[in-house]
């Protein structure tokens, strides 16, 4: 199994939407569903190289032997605070089975060698999926964030993980 992020490509637009609009994923995501041709220029417009420093937004599609998987993002980059904002989503068939936790990982790499030296993850409080993958990246909770967000109409607590460079050992 080899598991690589590569740049968004016109073709995973509807896979993406899918994961996106899954119902057990839309029970944690706090973006609208949004119409096809939105998609498309969400990811059209996501940048993927972190040496382009101009972007907030750099998003890859996880691809393992050759099959898309899901995506993961680093978003809301501040480039002279060097901190942002990990996201992910898994296609439903790859949850469970570890690739969230390499997607993630790999982002981690990509970051922390790119001169991050603070990601974030907000992850709802009724999550235990997520919960546990980044607390098992080393993730530390750093506090509840009280009716962070309105997802699907309702405000729901998030937790604030993030990791810090020094503490990410690079695999």
């Amino acid at each position: 199994m080899t598991l690589r992020l590569i740049k968004p490509e016109p073709r995973h637009v509807a896979e993406w939407r899918c994961w996106r609009t899954d119902p057990v994923a839309r029970r944690f995501m706090y973006l609208p569903a949004g119409d096809l041709d939105e998609w498309a220029a969400k990811l059209a417009t996501a940048k993927s190289d972190l040496a382009d420093r101009s972007g907030e937004l750099y998003r890859w599609i996880a691809e393992v032997d050759g099959t898309p998987l899901g995506s993961v993002s680093l978003s809301y980059v501040d480039w002279d605070q060097l901190f942002c904002e990990v996201g992910y989503v898994m296609a439903p068939e790859a949850r469970g089975k570890g690739h969230g936790k390499a997607m993630v990982a790999a982002t981690l790499d990509l970051g922390f060698s790119s001169g991050i030296e603070r990601i974030m993850a907000f992850i709802c409080t009724d999550n235990p999926a997520s919960i546990r993958l980044v607390e098992s990246l080393g993730f530390c909770r750093e506090g509840l964030l009280r009716r962070h967000a309105i997802i699907e109409g309702e405000r729901r607590d998030h937790y604030l993980y993030a990791m810090l460079k020094e503490e990410w050992p690079t695999r």
